[in-house]
């Protein structure tokens, strides 16, 4: 190689469009992924190139490039759009990292889009039915690239859905029943079970240890059902529409109800608590709150007039204290 040429070389001038390319590649991607993020203002320069010598295939793969590349290392979810776009109108890209392995560009797109779609979920309320229905159009997209390899997830992920597409299509079914369950667990805690059961399912499938614990337990609490304390009418759905409040319970007690064939599960004298609806319990806690600020307002009032005592009783004093100097000072 001429001395003009490595000049070209480290500089990048007088490169052609082609050669500009390949240079993003020996400067930056083909060293690792620590020299990634420079690779986005050398596929940047390239394509430039590609631009002005009116080579639009290279452009577009370039920009590509520079854009995926741009995603990897930063995480700015604004590129993506763009990203998607290019890909669209490519046949194909390279593999991340790699100069010579080329993928499907539509598949790559697919999974570019997929992203998006999980952005705009993520940003729903927790528990919504929009987030639901956004998390199903989620794994839809996934479901179209079911069998393929994931490309920007084993360098950009909140999760460990890394290596296949399947992974993730499961993943996001489960998110979609976990919000439908507990958007509806509040008034049907049955529909409630039957979505948390196919959460569960999904979560599984995806090997999602977490997200599967977490269902098995809203499962187990929204199939719960007992008889509350105060009102005697069952409930079903624990920690919705019934939990346990501590109490004074003994054995004589748990004894009368098993005599009177009521719900023994409604007391517990071991843990000491009792078991009340939400109705029930929101009265009480409710009056409790009542009474501890009625209280509270008493304690301010006895306090205030404590300190209005206290403070009277410091001007009487530095009153006496400024008197008896005056009278020092004149004898």
């Amino acid at each position: 190689m001429s001395i003009l040429d490595s000049l070209k070389k480290a500089t990048g001038l007088g490169l052609s469009p082609d050669e500009s390319y390949t240079r993003a590649y020996e400067k930056a991607v083909l060293l690792g992924p620590s020299k990634f993020g420079d690779a986005v203002a050398l596929f940047e320069e390239a394509a430039k190139k590609a631009a002005e010598k009116g080579n639009a295939q290279l452009n577009a793969r370039a920009l590509a490039n520079a854009r995926l590349y741009a995603f990897i290392t930063s995480g700015e979810v604004t590129v993506l759009p763009e990203l998607a776009q290019l890909l669209r109108g490519l046949p194909e890209i390279e593999k991340i990292g790699s100069r010579n392995e080329m993928l499907p560009a539509a598949t790559v797109a697919a999974e570019v889009e997929a992203r998006i779609a999980e952005a705009k979920a993520d940003a729903l309320p927790f528990g919504s039915t929009a987030r639901a229905v956004a998390h199903g159009a989620v794994a839809d997209v996934f479901k179209g690239i079911f069998s393929s390899g994931l490309q920007t997830y084993k360098f950009k992920a909140t999760d460990a859905h890394v290596e296949t597409a399947q992974e993730r299509f499961f993943y996001h079914q489960g998110m979609a029943a976990f919000h439908m369950a507990r958007g509806t667990a509040t008034s049907n805690p049955e529909v409630a079970a039957e979505h948390i059961a196919k959460s569960l399912s999904a979560f599984r499938q995806a090997k999602d240890e977490r997200w599967a614990g977490d269902a098995q337990t809203l499962l187990s609490n929204y199939r719960l059902r007992r008889t509350c304390w105060m009102c005697h009418r069952e409930f079903q759905g624990g920690d919705v529409h019934f939990r346990s409040y501590p109490a004074s319970v003994n054995s004589y007690a748990v004894d009368i109800v098993k005599k009177l064939s009521q719900d023994a599960s409604s007391l517990d004298a071991g843990a000491g608590a009792i078991v009340l609806c939400l109705p029930c319990g929101s009265a009480v806690e409710n009056q409790a709150d009542l009474f501890a600020r009625e209280r509270t307002a008493e304690l301010r009032e006895e306090t205030n007039r404590a300190v209005g005592a206290l403070n009277d009783a410091i001007r009487t004093l530095t009153n006496r204290i400024a008197d008896l100097e005056r009278f020092s000072h004149h004898h």
